[in-house]
């Protein structure tokens, strides 16, 4: 991980300073930075469009980031801080693409859309495979991309609203599957049956089940015998047709 961005004593006396009051502990982050040495410069010559929009995402407690300028300079509130994961504080003034590599594929043609044609877009239960805590990780959001238009009224930002669905989206699926293996097994009239039945209502949800052994026990508990499966890929070794 990269070092995060240079700070520096805050100066409360500093006017410039007074953007980031009352933005709780993203606000205080931001008072400690030097932006000087960031693509952004310094906090005096920000323009008015992005202190007005960052004065807006700081003081929400929905979660808000904004990405700015020809980079895409990631800034961010207090709510937003769990999605990057460990890559907070780090992304932090950091351009978009680099805090970004795993989904910038989905999400980089979305911002050269809201840029080119000034009008947003939105992501509903949008998948996004984030390498947020040293893994891929498979994660929901609904989002929107907002432009920001500067003083001489081009597209300079976008506004970024967002919520987590994963858990949600998650959940439904996990249940429906549920529902799927209760009511396809039910249909069964003999043991063999119910395992053909299982596994073809398994092979439904690839994503939660990639493969599937059932084996049935003799009467003895003795030995397993494999009665159905699926998801085995080609030229891997067949699994034991009986366990003892």
């Amino acid at each position: 991980m990269k070092k995060t961005p240079k700070v520096r004593q805050s100066n409360l006396a500093d006017p410039s300073q007074d953007l980031f009051v009352g933005g709780g502990e993203m606000g205080a982050l931001m008072r400690s930075i030097d932006w000087s040495k960031t693509p952004l410069g310094p906090v005096a010559s920000w323009p008015q469009s992005l202190k007005s929009a960052l004065s807006i995402g700081l003081n929400t407690r929905f979660p808000i980031a904004i990405y700015w300028g020809s980079d895409l300079v990631l800034l961010y509130n207090d709510a937003w801080s769990p999605i990057p994961g460990t890559k907070h504080p780090w992304a932090l003034g950091r351009p978009a693409r680099e805090a970004w590599p795993e989904i910038w594929h989905i999400i980089g043609p979305l911002f050269e859309q809201v840029i080119r044609t000034g009008e947003g877009s939105r992501s509903e239960d949008q998948l996004l495979p984030m390498r947020r805590h040293g893994y891929t990780e498979e994660c929901y959001f609904d989002y929107t991309f907002s432009p920001i238009r500067g003083e001489s009224g081009q597209v300079v930002g976008i506004f970024n609203a967002v919520t987590e669905t994963t858990y949600r989206v998650l959940s439904e699926r996990r249940m429906w599957l549920l529902r799927e293996l209760s009511e396809r097994v039910s249909a069964a009239r003999r043991v063999d049956e119910a395992c053909v039945l299982a596994t073809q209502a398994l092979e439904t949800a690839a994503a939660d089940v990639p493969f599937a052994l059932i084996y049935l026990t003799d009467p003895n508990g003795r030995e397993a015998r494999l009665e159905a499966a699926f998801g085995i890929e080609p030229g891997t070794p067949p699994p034991p047709a009986p366990l003892i």
